[in-house]
């Protein structure tokens, strides 16, 4: 698995530089399969209108933070693609919930917005190019410390290119490790801090003109308590559906969100878990569930097993987000084919203990494979 470690006291557009220099190649590869795969799970016609999308996800994503937005434009100028190639490699998951036409384009609100507009409908997905994709999270306050952990399942096709992204301590913010994309500012993980932020995809059909999903998370892991990266997520002008859980030594939370809502469903406990459908009952009102998808069994597996036994410390839980119990509908999975190359699969996957400061990351099929570790 790649690990690229960002230098301390270097500039963000410095950093993408050196992030998009050390992938270019990787970079334009994984960029190509998302803008064709926007073409296809998505509502749109052509390359040209996938990226025009991604241009009108720039100016949000500047106003958000200059920062994040300078360190995206490094990675687009170190690779030799476009500014919008490497917002569609980032933001791919929300951007193929837009609806294609740009007079229906609405910018994200800031906060729970019950009465925004939405048609209801929201886009017509092809499950079989990996439409139906989602991931597994899995919280629990084990004998050895809280642990936050989940997969991440995508097109199969996003295997080659999982990494572990490494950021130094800077004026925005603590050192994190995240699990990634070569490309992506980041999708999963904790900083020194010893906050930590996992997610899962919801299929939305309010989506907006949003944030970049990825610079949201590393902006919540700037923060240093739970609460904190909770009112990041909170005021943040969020696309489409997303499952969000940040927790620290002390706090855990989970929110829901859409392109226009946003609800907490978890405040604190002993053990919680979620997969991509909806538990509170507004979100779900503008989402959908792709027919592909096996959310319901996992979850389903995931309370049982959490039931059956608490969690006891990291390897465990990793033992459990490899489980082929079920398969191919399964906690670890993998339902692509030669004929379908771009199915959804298990494509890595992220433990943290938030006590402790361990964090274990692996590309792929995790199923009897070994993580490789950090301790923060």
């Amino acid at each position: 698995m790649r690990i690229l470690e960002l230098p301390s006291g270097k500039p963000p557009r410095d950093w993408g530089r050196i992030h998009g220099e050390s992938y270019r190649t990787e970079i334009k590869a994984i960029s190509e399969i998302r803008t064709y795969l926007c073409t296809k799970v998505g509502g749109f016609q052509n390359v040209d209108d996938v990226l025009e999308a991604g241009h009108a996800h720039l100016p949000v994503l500047e106003a958000y933070h200059q920062g994040l937005h300078a360190e995206l434009l490094g990675i687009a100028e170190g690779a030799d693609v476009s500014p919008e190639e490497i917002v569609v490699l980032n933001h791919y998951t929300d951007l193929r919930d837009l609806d294609a036409d740009p007079s229906k384009w609405r910018p994200a609100p800031t906060r729970d917005a019950p009465k925004a507009f939405h048609t209801g409908e929201g886009i017509t997905r092809d499950d079989a190019l990996g439409g139906g994709d989602g991931c597994s999270v899995l919280w629990s306050e084990s004998p050895t410390g809280r642990i936050l952990a989940q997969t991440w399942d995508m097109h199969a096709t996003a295997i080659p290119y999982v990494m572990v992204l490494r950021v130094p301590e800077s004026p925005a913010g603590p050192a994190a490790t995240l699990l990634s994309v070569t490309g992506c500012l980041g999708m999963a993980g904790m900083n020194t801090a010893k906050v930590g932020v996992a997610i899962n995809n919801l299929f939305s059909t309010d989506a907006t003109l949003g944030v970049v999903w990825p610079a949201m998370v590393r902006r919540a892991l700037h923060e240093r308590n739970a609460v904190a990266a909770r009112e990041v997520i909170a005021a943040s002008p969020i696309g489409s559906g997303h499952h969000y859980f940040v927790a620290d030594r002390s706090n855990a939370f989970a929110i829901e969100t859409s392109g226009t809502r946003r609800k907490m469903v978890f405040a604190g406990g002993r053990t919680y878990c979620h997969t991509n459908h909806c538990l509170d009952s507004e979100i779900a009102e503008r989402s959908k569930v792709p027919t592909t998808s096996t959310t319901h069994d996992r979850l389903k597996w995931l309370e049982v097993d959490l039931a059956r036994a608490q969690v006891r410390d990291l390897d465990d839980a990793w033992r459990r987000l490899g489980s082929i119990d079920g398969w191919p509908r399964s906690i670890c999975t993998n339902m692509s084919t030669p004929e379908q190359p771009h199915g959804t699969a298990t494509c890595g996957a992220i433990a943290m203990n938030l006590d402790s400061g361990e964090l274990w990351a692996q590309q792929g099929f995790i199923h009897n494979v070994a993580a490789e570790r950090w301790k923060l």
